[in-house]
């Protein structure tokens, strides 16, 4: 699962989205080796995939993405990620965010910690959704990355989004995520919700829901897509 928020201008970001999804799944899919390996060397050549992109447009130049790259499979959940991207587990009725937070919004809470701001102007200043790191065919300054399978259990939800997702606050993520609807009716939820709060100059919101299913089912034989791969492999034995 592969979710990608484009930077520079409308074009270029979605020039730079469309890239990097295309170029990390397609990598991932060629490489051999552990999760960790793969995840890593598809990261890099997408970053590597922009850069050519970049030099061969010059009205590109500055266009950019956030990543976040989760793989699934027996052993767990494994993720790579830059930017600010979230990536979320709900489980066990509660939420987890599992990636770092590349945006100065971290820093800024340090602050708030130190008392050198207040919680309200560290929510309000201008300088919170500037992004520390970011794919944009350049050296990559901040890198996140899981150093071992995170174990999933059935129940468990993964969540991908934007950071347009952040209008909401995690309360009402899990409050939506608790919910027993499928993946697709959970998607549609988050973005009414987003919807729902009218926020000015509320930012693009792309939502990827995973549900790791209650029940187990039977192995089956040839592709028969992606929610058949997650029963196989996290079914109760």
């Amino acid at each position: 699962m592969v979710i990608a928020d484009g930077m520079g201008g409308h074009q270029g970001g979605a020039i730079a989205s469309r890239c990097a999804v295309k170029t990390f799944i397609e990598t991932y899919r060629t490489l051999s080796g552990s999760t960790l390996k793969r995840l890593w060397e598809a990261l890099q050549k997408t970053n590597d995939q922009l850069a050519l992109e970049i030099q061969a447009q010059e009205k590109l130049k500055g266009m950019g993405c956030t990543l976040v790259g989760v793989a699934l499979n027996e052993k767990g959940l494994e993720w790579i990620s830059v930017g600010d991207s979230p990536l979320w587990l709900y489980q066990a009725e509660q939420l987890h965010r599992l990636n770092a937070d590349h945006s100065m919004m971290p820093i800024l809470q340090k602050q708030v910690e130190r008392g050198v701001i207040t919680p309200n102007e560290a929510l309000e200043h201008p300088n919170r959704h500037w992004l520390r790191s970011a794919l944009m065919g350049t050296k990559i300054d901040l890198i996140d990355q899981s150093l071992m399978p995170l174990k999933l259990v059935p129940g468990d939800r993964i969540l991908l989004a934007s950071d347009g997702i952040l209008t909401l606050s995690e309360q009402e993520i899990s409050q939506i995520l608790s919910q027993s609807l499928p993946a697709r009716k959970l998607v549609k939820k988050l973005l009414a919700a987003v919807e729902k709060k009218d926020k000015l100059g509320q930012d693009n919101t792309t939502v990827l829901v995973v549900n790791i299913p209650e029940n187990s089912v039977k192995k089956t034989t040839g592709k028969r897509g992606f929610a058949n791969v997650l029963r196989r492999l996290f079914r109760k034995e």
